[in-house]
């Protein structure tokens, strides 16, 4: 896996041309803390944004904008929050779609390989769509902070409010509370795809 990287500023950079060999590497540019207006003429107004770098869609999941959402400092604990992608080429009054399920996770990867910059926007406490509806598993999610969860390899993890239950999606490791430094020397050592990662940060320092 790549280790994703969130962009020191809001510099347009020409991903399509950059990730070109590496299909499965795209970008996201992430809309938080704002709202959705009504329908007709929807925006996405009162948030902000930042470009996230180096996700690769074979290992992407929910729960790495959990955690973007959490290093940005966007979180309100127990305040639950709502993801949506666009679509390429579309617009925010039909071309939305929810971001809460591996299904979801797997309708955003076919657009990957020929979109390399992926719009995801962030709903606060409640939404104002009806995409988590049209989902084929729709699912609201909290966002917690964990304290000894022996089978969970995340900080962060997902409340199933349909079923009312409490869930780890995707562990594989004993769980721990990484720190700065831990953190920073798991990315480095996810940075080993055909050195991409370098590549990118050589691009950055030019």
């Amino acid at each position: 896996m790549v280790g994703w990287r969130i962009r020191a500023n809001m510099e347009e950079i020409d991903v399509e041309n950059h990730y070109a060999g590496h299909p499965a590497i795209f970008s996201i540019r992430l809309f938080y803390g704002g709202e959705f207006t009504k329908f007709p003429g929807r925006r996405y107004v009162k948030g902000k944004e930042r470009y996230i770098d180096l996700l690769d869609i074979d290992e992407f999941c929910v729960h790495d904008i959990d955690e973007m959402i959490e290093t940005l400092g966007c979180v309100e604990e127990g305040k639950l929050l709502y993801y949506h992608f666009k679509r390429p080429f579309s617009d925010l009054e039909f071309g939305l779609f929810a971001l809460a399920s591996d299904s979801d996770i797997n309708h955003l990867g076919t657009y990957v390989g020929q979109h390399k910059l992926i719009e995801v926007y962030v709903e606060h406490g409640k939404t104002k769509l009806h995409t988590y509806t049209m989902s084929s598993t729709p699912s609201k999610v909290r966002i917690e902070e964990i304290i000894d969860q022996p089978s969970c390899s995340r900080r962060l993890f997902l409340e199933w409010k349909e079923t009312e239950t409490w869930d780890c999606i995707g562990s594989s490791k004993p769980n721990f509370v990484p720190t700065k430094e831990t953190k920073s020397a798991q990315i480095d050592a996810q940075c080993e795809t055909q050195g991409i990662c370098d590549e990118f940060d050589e691009f950055l320092n030019e």
